[in-house]
């Protein structure tokens, strides 16, 4: 067993490597690459997937529905949920990670079958 990444899945690994890949090779602000770890790291932790092959239109649709129940910090008395404008920015996360899986032909689901909320 290897000792550095006993405990690391297969996504995780390939999450730092498209935030290096982000960040090195497309240039994005360092701001972005923060962010798109924050949003992967929630949908890895919530629908609990260790492999590529396993994001389905089925995890995908129910990590929609999750979202769209959240409700927001400052609004759980009101019962406000979070925005569609917030939903679409885990979503494009999510799409661009997928985009780069398939660069690499890593089977996952296409990237195209990830459409945004409309706002």
């Amino acid at each position: 067993m290897s000792h550095n990444m006993g405990n690391t899945s297969e996504l995780e690994r390939l999450k730092r490597e498209f935030l290096e890949y982000t960040e090195v090779e497309k240039g994005r602000a360092l701001k972005t690459i923060e962010n798109y770890d924050h949003y992967l790291s929630v949908f890895l932790k919530h629908t609990e997937i260790k492999n590529p092959k396993d994001i389905t239109d089925e995890v995908v649709r129910e990590f929609r529905m999750w979202l769209n129940r959240q409700s927001t910090g400052n609004n759980r008395q009101t019962g406000e949920t979070m925005s569609k404008k917030t939903q679409n920015y885990y979503l494009i996360a999510l799409r661009a990670f997928l985009k780069y899986l398939a660069r690499r032909e890593i089977a996952s689901m296409p990237s195209e079958r990830i459409e945004l909320a409309k706002v």
